[in-house]
């Protein structure tokens, strides 16, 4: 890769990630990385970002083989949540008796369900290389 084309790459990762870190690896240690983001057919960094998911408690990027479950279960979470919030702007309108308690269970349960969908989207997103690759 000639320099120009090298600097615009950083460039555009830099604004798809935000920020840039060096880490110093013993050749070891980038060995297996390499051999991890091959394997993968990711880049280093994503392996390294993976990591950090992980270690930060974050469900991991999906297997090209796990993505069609996942996206078919995300769109399944959704399903629910248009249903949630249907219940309580029922309430919230007056075609359901008014149940405080259970309108908050339901905007809690509610919420769950975006948080843990959003999770899930973000297992199917994967690295920009496993995006380009696929068909």
């Amino acid at each position: 890769m000639d320099e120009d084309a090298q600097k615009t790459a950083v460039k555009s990762a830099s604004r798809r990630y935000g920020e840039v870190t060096h880490i110093r690896f013993s050749a070891d240690e980038l060995a297996s990385l390499r051999a991890i983001a091959g394997r993968d057919g990711v880049t280093v960094s994503e392996v390294v970002r993976r990591l950090v998911r992980a270690e930060a408690g974050h469900l991991p990027i999906a297997s090209e083989g796990l993505r069609p479950a996942i996206v078919d279960m995300t769109d399944q979470l959704r399903r629910i949540g248009v249903n949630f919030n249907q219940a309580v702007r029922a309430m919230s309108d007056g075609r359901v008796a008014h149940d405080e308690d259970l309108e908050q269970a339901l905007m809690a349960v509610g919420n769950l369900v975006r948080q843990f969908r959003e999770e899930l989207k973000a297992m199917t997103s994967g690295s920009r290389k496993a995006r380009e690759a696929r068909p």
